[in-house]
């Protein structure tokens, strides 16, 4: 291995997050909203200082604590890329919210309106190897909720078209005596009443709900969480939005596992 000790200026942002929303190390949902939130920064840094693109950088890290480790702290840290520092990552620190507002704007606002990335808002040369780790809708779930304390959920409309296309992959295997319906109304005794976005039904009768979860919150839809602590009768499977989106073949194919 080769290694070089990089003397120059950083900026140590941190991250503290609540469950249910959590930062787990080496998940994947974790390094796609770290990565993409490291580009936004870092290109919203640039433009409030005009600099070229090159010259700030940003990367991440789990906070070295006990709650880093627990998934409820991270830290991204910008850095100027002239050896010895610019000075650069010392003005961004300065300048403080406004470069974080600006980050918002560059994921919310893409020109394009891309699903999750494209060369006018986040991709670019330099960030060539990680473009499969950016998703601008993920990043700015993060950030708002970071910024505003909104929930950190994905639009209505992603969660949608992403049951969609788990709906159509389940229906294409054209499984014996799988029923599928989607959003069908669940009615149970002292329960509220929930909309399964897919309702599974085996040869042998049993009940699936099959819910899309956002990467970052395992457990955010109170009516399937109640639905699945409370109700015998029907079983609640939460897939995660991110696993459906990046290997659909893969969630199917554990999800007619346990279907049975």
């Amino acid at each position: 291995m080769l290694g070089t000790d990089f003397i120059t200026d950083v900026l140590l942002i941190s991250i503290t997050v609540e469950p249910p929303l959590m930062l787990i190390p080496g998940v994947l949902a974790t390094d796609v909203v770290l990565r993409t939130l490291c580009e936004a920064i870092a290109k919203a840094a640039c433009a409030k200082l005009e600099l070229e693109a090159s010259e700030l950088q940003a990367e991440y890290r789990p906070a070295l604590t006990a709650a880093g480790r627990d998934g409820r702290e991270a830290e991204i840290y910008l850095y100027d890329t002239l050896p010895g520092g610019a000075g650069f990552a010392q003005r961004v620190g300065r300048l403080g919210l406004p470069v974080f507002e600006e980050a918002l704007r560059i994921l919310e606002a893409c020109p394009e309106n891309c699903d999750r990335s494209c060369y006018r808002c986040l991709r670019s040369y330099k960030n060539k190897f990680e473009h499969d780790l950016l998703d601008r809708h993920l990043g700015s779930s993060l950030l708002r909720c970071v910024l505003t304390g909104a929930p950190p959920v994905l639009s209505v409309d992603r969660l949608q078209r992403t049951a969609d296309l788990l709906y159509q992959d389940l229906e294409r295997q054209g499984l014996d005596g799988l029923q599928l319906q989607r959003n069908q109304q669940i009615s149970v005794p002292g329960l509220r009443d929930v909309i399964a976005p897919i309702l599974a039904t085996n040869r042998s009768k049993e009940r699936f709900v099959i819910g899309i979860h956002g990467p970052l919150t395992p457990d955010d839809d109170p009516g399937l969480r109640e639905l699945k602590e409370f109700s015998a009768a029907t079983a609640v499977i939460l897939v995660d939005e991110l696993v459906i989106r990046r290997n659909l073949p893969a969630a199917t194919a554990n999800l007619i596992d346990r279907l049975g």
